[in-house]
């Protein structure tokens, strides 16, 4: 399948000024792809801002906009308020994906949430049912459009290891990012078996008290989980939202060094152990952030 680099992360909020200027702050985020951008289609406003090799795409509904809350982030947004919202990669064929999809009864959708029946041209982009792939999928052709505006796409230089050599947060960017699911064994099936993704590791985490399978899809690391215990972020979070994507894990270089900038921060550590810290989503503006040194047996990091 046409599934290639990962695209981005959406990061959805209801203050997107104050999301934005948190990834500023901290994390000194690379700008100037995307600033600030309306899409009438969608009705929301969204950046999009570069973290080591990684893209991030905090946004926000509309507010100002009639109708905000009858689009399918709006919707998203009254049901489940600030939180990881989807993961979006690049593709040369959306419709080869599509065509996969729908095989397998997996229904698509375009812009605006419009469920689409016919194969779409190669360069579309394309959505997913959330609930027919434990979390919204995006897949989307750069060409002509991002491929100039990209800075990893687009030959200007940019250097992703700028963060490893001259930030606190010595990243090169994802390690990997979480969807929890209620059943492991059909999450796997969907995105190694009809997805397509390369199926890397097992095994159970005391740490975040989940079962996780790991799978490669594009160049990412997707880690399916299900909570195996109570009381932990994890839990809470299958327990009031369902199926959802959950958490984005960073690869650092030093956990003591990381936590010690986080502290100046005042971004609170929750719990940790020798390879792995879990900050309080309390203080990451809502969503669930993992640091680790730890890589995925056989992923693109390792």
């Amino acid at each position: 399948m046409a599934i290639g680099k990962l695209f981005h992360l959406i990061h959805l909020t209801g203050d997107l000024p104050a999301l934005e200027a948190w990834y500023d702050e901290v994390f000194q985020v690379r700008r100037g792809f995307l600033d600030h951008h309306y899409m009438a289609g969608e009705k929301r406003d969204a950046s999009l801002v570069l973290l080591g090799d990684t893209v991030l795409e905090p946004l926000a509904p509309a507010f100002r906009v009639a109708g905000w809350e009858t689009m399918p982030l709006g919707r998203f947004h009254r049901r489940f308020g600030t939180h990881w919202h989807s993961v979006a990669w690049y593709t040369d064929d959306a419709g080869e994906i599509w065509q996969r999809c729908t095989d397998h009864g997996i229904r698509v959708f375009v812009e605006g949430g419009r469920l689409t029946e016919t194969r779409p041209a190669p360069g579309s982009a394309i959505m997913t049912h959330p609930k027919d792939t434990i979390t919204q999928l995006e897949f989307f052709n750069p060409a002509g459009t991002m491929d100039r505006k990209d800075p990893r796409l687009n030959g200007s230089g940019y250097d992703s290891r700028w963060w490893l050599e001259n930030h606190p947060v010595q990243t090169p960017g994802l390690a990997y990012t979480t969807i929890l699911t209620r059943d492991l064994e059909r999450a796997t099936h969907v995105y190694t078996g009809i997805l397509g993704g390369t199926l890397l590791h097992k095994d159970s985490s005391e740490l975040t008290g989940t079962d996780d399978v790991y799978v490669q899809l594009g160049d990412t690391v997707v880690q399916l989980s299900t909570p195996n215990t109570d009381s932990t972020i994890a839990a809470a979070d299958l327990s009031a939202n369902g199926e959802i994507h959950h958490a984005a894990a960073f690869r650092v270089q030093d956990l003591d060094a990381t936590k010690e900038y986080f502290d100046s921060k005042e971004i609170a550590t929750i719990t940790r152990d020798d390879h792995t810290l879990i900050t309080d989503p309390a203080t990451t503006q809502g969503v669930p952030f993992r640091w680790t040194t730890w890589d995925v047996p056989g992923g693109p990091r390792s």
